[in-house]
């Protein structure tokens, strides 16, 4: 076929008809890699802790931006928000079981759209929370995702044995245990863990595609609790060396000020007993380790692009689905709208495009108009983010005035919402009835001091307060 596509080529010039479009051979492949629960713990990011060498080196390759941020940070609304380019207040999508399509049955997704343009498309691993039936992959690769929860129960029982268990099993009936501590080092190789499957997999779709135009979904697992990784991912860091957050420092923080619906009681991490600083420092260090290993396993893939000589002709977006907490505000979770809760890495390496970094405020939901442009297609108009092309031409050039997230609290069940200036952030809960927050990050970078209450910040909440409405309204306006 390729044979004759030459000949048609030339028969054509040498008739004076010009080239055939063969449009999508041309255009650049997509990499879109998304790991699972992945905060700013990067050491590109300025963390002292992390160890994250690949992860950086993507980074210093395009534009890292410095102020990202989710729509909704829980997977489902999150990833249906960036995979259609649509805030969640246009998807509907605000848990884990809901599928966009009963708002949306036939928005072109961000798959949809290399797909319609003539590209092979791949999915590995978890991308879309709720499968879209519509969204068609011509390679669809899922693993094991409780391999890594045997690995956990494994690792557990073998520090019992050695008479090293700080974390007793509790039973759950007909024999299944469960333990307040979920996380763990392991002495299995590293093949035997989801993420090495998961990098496998994208190795083998990129060795499929290698010779067309791709677009190819990779979604990581860890750092998504269990925390577990080999042991010698834990060997890289030293937990009597790890920054504490406020919560944990002398003193502690006084949360009596924040509302109850934006202070989750149940965590991800520890189910039935708050951790002390000791215990709290070795789950620090167990999600640093778990995103160490990850680090290794993005890796993999991205070598393997370089090896086929796809590098120079790939657009790599790397993020996470949404932030996460690590002992800030006594909290180990996501679901929340503080700032460890809403913001996110984010990284895009592009054709033409020269490493920089973007102090400007942007959104998960800018990533498919983003995509969009730099492939050359016109953005759908359905899509509510604007494209960053902008800011990897110029990174230092200004960002959105303001980005919004929307949650809904995890026992309250009450929704609440968030915007985020440079400077401030202003949260209320069931349009403020259930409690507001405002906070001065200039003067307040660990939100300690909830200003929602002060009159001195009166005027200034106020404004806040309007600019989410005029959002919030546009949003369900722009769905019409």
């Amino acid at each position: 076929m390729k044979h004759h596509r030459l000949l048609l080529a030339f028969l054509l010039s040498t008739l004076g008809l010009g080239q055939p479009s063969f449009a999508a051979e041309r255009r650049p492949n997509v990499l879109f890699i998304i790991v699972d629960d992945l905060t700013t713990t990067l050491s590109c990011y300025g963390d002292r802790d992390a160890r994250t060498p690949h992860m950086d080196a993507l980074a210093a390759r395009g534009v890292r931006f410095e102020r990202a941020y989710t729509q909704f940070a829980l997977c489902n609304p999150s990833r249906a928000s960036f995979l259609t380019g649509c805030y969640p207040e246009r998807t509907k999508v605000f848990n884990l079981e809901q599928n966009f399509r009963g708002a949306l049955p036939d928005i072109v997704t961000m798959p949809q759209l290399f797909k319609n343009a003539g590209y092979a498309t791949g999915r590995v691993g978890k991308v879309f929370h709720v499968p879209d039936p519509k969204s068609q992959f011509d390679v669809v690769s899922a693993s094991a995702l409780a391999k890594d929860n045997a690995v956990l129960e494994e690792a557990k029982l073998a520090r019992s044995r050695e008479s090293a268990m700080s974390d007793p099993p509790i039973a759950k009936g007909k024999g299944n245990r469960s333990y307040n501590q979920n996380y763990a080092a392991s002495a299995r190789p590293p093949q035997d863990f989801t993420d090495y499957d998961i990098a496998t997999r994208a190795i083998g779709a990129l060795e499929t595609f290698r010779d067309q135009a791709f677009f190819l979904a990779v979604g990581f697992i860890r750092p998504h609790t269990p925390y577990v990784a080999p042991q010698s991912y834990f060997d890289l860091i030293d937990p009597r060396k790890i920054a504490m957050p406020p919560f944990y420092r002398a003193g502690g923080e006084d949360t009596a000020l924040i509302p109850d619906a934006a202070l989750r009681p149940n965590n991800n991490v520890f189910s039935f007993k708050a951790p002390d600083v000791p215990t709290a420092r070795e789950a620090r260090r167990a999600y640093l380790a778990s995103t160490a290993w990850v680090d290794s396993q993005v890796g993999r893939v991205l070598a393997k692009l370089k090896e086929l000589r796809l590098d120079g002709n790939t657009i790599i977006v790397l993020t996470g689905d949404h932030g996460y907490h690590l002992g800030e505000h006594g909290l180990w979770a996501k679901q929340t709208l503080f700032e460890n809760g809403t913001r996110v890495p984010l990284m895009v390496v592009a054709p033409g495009v020269k490493p920089g970094v973007s102090a400007g405020l942007v959104e998960q939901v800018d990533i498919y108009p983003t995509l969009a442009e730099l492939a050359g297609f016109e953005v759908p108009r359905h899509i509510q983010g604007v494209s960053l092309q902008p800011l990897l031409a110029a990174p230092r050039g200004q960002g959105k005035p303001a980005v919004f997230s929307t949650m809904v609290s995890t026992h309250t069940r009450l929704t609440g919402h968030s915007i985020r200036t440079d400077r401030f952030r202003y949260i209320e809960w069931d349009d403020g009835r259930a409690g507001r927050q405002l906070y001065d990050y200039e003067t307040d970078p660990d939100e300690l001091r909830n200003l929602a209450a002060d009159p001195r910040h009166a005027d200034r909440a106020a404004r806040l307060k309007e600019q989410l409405t005029a959002h919030l309204w546009a949003v369900a306006a722009n769905g019409k």
